[in-house]
């Protein structure tokens, strides 16, 4: 098992966007989806009211490449 660090940038419709500059170390492949999920719920916890519709969370590896998408309407549907 390999942990690797991964980016999960939140970007929505019209430029605006939350980037990960640190990154998070995820320790295996299937833990992207939760964490990803995870982001979700907190930037629409930190800004309630906020039409979050077109939002991504848009994940990366360290080397840039995409890896997931997951649409922040997805997790809301899930809580």
């Amino acid at each position: 098992m390999t942990v690797q660090r991964y980016h999960f940038h939140c970007v929505g419709r019209g430029g605006d966007a939350v980037f990960d500059l640190t990154g998070r170390w995820v320790p295996r492949l299937r833990a992207l989806g939760p964490q990803a999920d995870r982001v979700a719920q907190a930037v629409m916890e930190g800004a309630p009211g906020t039409d979050w519709t077109d939002w991504l969370v848009d994940v990366h590896d360290a080397l840039g490449r995409r890896v997931l998408v997951r649409a922040f309407a997805d997790v809301r549907a899930s809580r």
